[in-house]
């Protein structure tokens, strides 16, 4: 492998792990905080009273830590391989990439924390919209395979 395409691949690594960790700070701002559909551990501990709120706040907080974490080495790993090339790179595949990073993170929520583990559900108290975000997220995957293929 040439060292062109090992930077290639490096950036769209980056940018992979990029989106799986920008998908996840979405989702807590989105589902978790603006909509106030779930929190990370609604399943374990009930956010229907202040200190359950308080607990489930404190987990998507740290969770969401983590996950600007996640986003900076993704980051870094794109940057270095933007750096040490003098090669043009593609924006359409590294979004790409993004795309995919992004549904992988809502691939494995769905998969593992909504029915492996059940520590949360997309909407508190139901399962009903379990299976429909999982097909949801495939859908971003593929969009994200679809955008990398087409250059």
């Amino acid at each position: 492998m040439s060292a062109a395409s090992t930077r290639s691949r490096s950036l769209l690594v980056g940018a992979g792990v990029l989106g799986f960790g920008l998908g996840a700070l979405v989702d807590v701002l989105l589902f978790h905080l603006v909509l106030q559909w779930h929190h990370l551990v609604s399943s374990l501990v009930t956010p229907e009273t202040l200190a359950g709120l308080r607990t489930n706040l404190v987990y998507d907080g740290l969770f969401s830590l983590a996950m600007v974490g996640v986003m900076g080495v993704g980051a870094a790993l794109a940057w270095r391989a933007l750096n040490h090339s003098a090669e043009p790179h593609s924006p359409v595949r590294a979004t790409g990439a993004l795309l995919v990073g992004a549904g992988a993170f809502n691939v494995f929520d769905g998969v593992v924390d909504h029915f492996i583990l059940g520590v949360h559900d997309v909407v508190h108290g139901t399962q009903a919209f379990n299976p429909h975000w999982v097909g949801a997220s495939l859908l971003l995957v593929g969009l994200g395979v679809l955008v990398l293929t087409r250059e």
